[in-house]
Parts: structure tokens; C-alpha cells; sequence
């Protein structure tokens, strides 16, 4: 069976895992090939090829630093003029700060970034999780934390680690069920509506371009 992709099935399984322990089961999800395997190069894998199928771009490397002139670079192909970060967001900060001088990108506040109009702002934060079956970035406000990087954002860029990937969507789902956060944001590629007169458009509810950048030796 293909991986998820309706609406009410995603809702469906959402709502059953933040239930918790509140009475029965959560329903079986369809199975996605490959589900079975544990390893998680596989599980990167998967996720990659869903994000990329759905217009996401994705860059991979051992750390940060010889990542820079790709991500500087595909930053100024997208026409990024600043950059914010979530100011208690430490890996976000180091990559914001590392590059700036390749736009040169000013950096600029999320509470900045809504009281100014800026044509194109890209939005760094550190993901959650990312799951596999669906290839979505998965953000929340648990702590406090905004969510405004991958809501305000013409561009969001995600950091993610190896220790962040799950394979199915109840699986980051289910440790918070016993204290759901306020906010929940799935980011699957880049933002899509065809509300108005059926003609699809994009980034009308979010950003236009979205980019996962894997570190898989971060530093500590």
C-alpha cells in the first residue's frame, strides 16, 4: 500500500494518537514498504525520497561547515534576502550566524520579521522528528517553543539529525499524547492549496521552499 497522503486519514491517526491512553487501541496505519526494518539509513532514505517527490530539497553532510556554501547557495538561487531563527534554538542560531556572510543574509528576529514586510525570508529551525512515511518535517510548541520559522517563511529550512527520523507518524505522536502541545505543524514540501477557483497555488499558507539539511556527525 503507498504511504498516507489523504487528509482524513492523516486527521484520523493525529487525533487517535494524542488520545493516549483515553480508551482503545490506536487503529493499524497502512503499512509502508519497508516499515519492517529498523535500520536507520533505510529510514533516512525513505524519508528522503517521499520529501523529494513532494519538492522538498535535500542536503546531507558529516557537520555544518562544509555544508554552508550548498545551502548559502541555494539560498541565493531562491532569492533570500535575511534569515531568523528561533532565539532559544542553538542549533539554528550557529547555522544562521555561519551564514550570514554568504547572501550577505541579515539576520532578523521572528518578532522583527512580522512588523516589516521583507519580499523573501528564509526560516531556520531544528526539526522534531521526520517521518519517513510521508516525508514530513514535524515542528511543535512544546516549551514554548514558535513555530513562525515555517509559518512566515517563503523559505524554511530544517536541521535534522539521524536521532530525529521516525518511521510513522504516531511515532513522534505518541510521547505527547499525556500532554498534547497547543500547536502541532507537519511540513510536507512546499505549501499547496487549490481553494481558490481550483487553481493550485503555492506557499499561500506557508513557504514555497522548504529544505532538510541532514548533519550526521553534528557537533556537541
Amino acid at each position: 500500500m503507498e504511504p498516507v497522503d489523504r487528509k482524513g486519514e492523516l486527521v484520523r491517526r493525529v487525533a487517535f494518537a494524542l488520545r493516549g491512553r483515553a480508551g482503545g487501541k490506536t487503529p493499524p496505519a497502512p503499512v509502508v514498504a519497508g516499515a519492517e526494518s529498523t535500520d536507520g539509513t533505510a529510514r533516512i532514505a525513505r524519508f528522503r525520497d517521499r520529501f523529494e517527490a513532494q519538492g522538498g530539497t535535500f542536503l546531507e553532510g558529516t557537520s555544518l561547515e562544509p555544508m554552508l556554501p550548498h545551502l548559502g547557495e541555494a539560498l541565493r538561487l531562491a532569492g533570500v534576502s535575511e534569515i531568523l531563527f528561533p532565539r532559544e534554538d542553538a542549533g539554528a542560531r550557529l547555522a544562521a550566524e555561519a551564514l550570514a556572510p554568504f547572501g550577505p543574509f541579515p539576520i532578523v528576529s521572528p518578532a522583527e520579521a512580522r512588523l516589516t514586510y521583507t519580499p523573501l525570508i528564509a526560516g531556520i529551525q531544528t526539526a522534531e522528528y521526520a517521518v519517513a512515511e510521508t516525508g514530513s518535517i514535524v515542528q511543535t510548541s512544546r516549551g514554548g517553543k514558535t513555530l513562525l520559522p515555517g509559518l512566515i517563511s517563503e523559505v524554511h529550512v530544517a536541521l535534522l539529525t539521524p536521532a530525529v527520523f521516525v518511521e510513522r507518524i504516531d511515532d513522534c505522536l505518541a510521547p505527547m499524547a499525556s500532554a498534547p502541545p497547543r500547536n502541532i505543524s507537519f511540513i510536507t514540501g512546499p505549501s499547496r492549496t487549490g481553494d481558490i477557483e481550483q487553481t493550485m497555488t503555492v506557499g499561500a499558507h506557508g513557504p514555497k521552499k522548504v529544505i532538510a539539511v541532514l548533519l550526521t556527525s553534528p557537533s556537541p
